[in-house]
């Protein structure tokens, strides 16, 4: 059944007063806060009519109500982004004014100014490392028989492997070994890699130089399945909300922040494709903890993704305040990295 302008007025309204105080919502105070022109009977009555239809529910113990999951749900989807504050845009562009150099660094940025201007829990979760693309490969003389191998990616620059190389090796042969490198693993993404066989791709030439760039594979191999960055900020804060003033319930969301992995399943799904998820309680099949929301965003630029994040918190969340920050903070880095490409 669709709603009326003024069922959708009142329950907006309730859902607005409901995310700041926590408290069952009165007729009363929706008229003289919100809706003075309409009367305190005929908001009564509305508030009846959507309580039959499941968008609110009334404690026992109050004459005012509080929305229900469907009430979040249909909030939620008629949901208007509201500006942010200057000052809360300073903060955002002050952690993102330095140089970019690396995409774990921007993860951990992210996760940190989410949970600072939100005051929720925040979540930042980087895409498998196996699904990055490997862009270049440079060995770099260190000393004698020694060389730094470095791997850079479309996401990441990996430079922690040193390998032996022939010692006769001039600097016009390591050019040539380093455009050979270059033919034979890129543009590749690391998970093509896992299954690629030496003997089938060299030729008479390279052969000489198997145990080179078998060295090189394998690095690249173990890069393949670095695990998955999650990180986590501002866990505590959910206990400054009154939903989990409970023992039990605060120490069940803290159990599911504990479980990096399990946490990262939420965040990180991909069967929708969406640039923004808000799943809300259990109506989405997962494994969000009871009376809960979670509103998660990919990051990335031109089209591809880096990763995934956003907040968990109470079902009565401020859905607008977490929407603009999110996409604020998106904005931000598809424009730094596109600079930094």
């Amino acid at each position: 059944m669709t709603l009326s302008e003024r069922k959708k007025k009142i329950l907006y309204s309730l859902v607005d007063d409901y995310i700041i105080t926590a408290e069952p919502v009165s007729s009363k105070k929706i008229q003289e806060e919100h809706l003075p022109d309409y009367s305190s009977a005929t908001i009564r009555n509305e508030l009846s009519a959507l309580e039959s239809m499941g968008y609110l529910v009334q404690p026992h113990t109050s004459a005012g109500r509080i929305p229900s999951q469907k009430a979040f749900r249909f909030y939620v989807d008629q949901l208007m982004v509201t500006p942010l504050t200057q000052e809360e845009i300073n903060v955002i562009e002050e952690r993102f004014g330095d140089k970019i150099s690396s995409m774990q660094e921007v993860m951990a940025k992210v996760a940190e100014v989410l949970a600072e201007v939100t005051h929720y829990t925040s979540v930042a979760v980087e895409d498998a490392v196996e699904k990055e693309t490997v862009k270049k490969i440079n060995l770099v003389p260190l000393s004698q028989g020694n060389a730094l191998v470095l791997v850079v990616s479309d996401r990441n620059v990996f430079k922690d492997s040193i390998i032996k190389i022939p010692d006769n090796l001039s600097e016009r042969d390591l050019k040539k070994v380093n455009d050979w490198l270059n033919e034979l693993f890129t543009p590749k993404k690391l998970e093509e890699l896992k299954e690629l066989n030496l003997d089938e791709i060299l030729n008479e030439e390279l052969k000489a130089l198997k145990g080179l760039f078998g060295e090189v594979l394998d690095i690249l191999r173990e890069v393949s399945n670095k695990k998955q960055q999650i990180i986590t900020q501002g866990a505590a804060q959910i206990l400054d909300y009154p939903e989990y003033s409970d023992k039990d319930s605060a120490k069940q969301f803290l159990q599911t922040i504990e479980q990096k992995q399990k946490l990262a399943s939420m965040f990180s799904a991909e069967d929708d494709g969406m640039e923004l998820s808000i799943k809300i309680g259990r109506e989405e099949e997962g494994n969000l903890p009871d009376g809960c929301s979670l509103v998660t965003a990919k990051i990335g630029v031109n089209k591809n993704s880096f990763g995934n994040v956003g907040v968990i918190g109470p079902v009565r969340m401020d859905y607008k305040k977490v929407v603009s920050v999110l996409d604020h903070i998106g904005k931000l880095i598809e424009k730094l990295l596109g600079e930094e490409d």
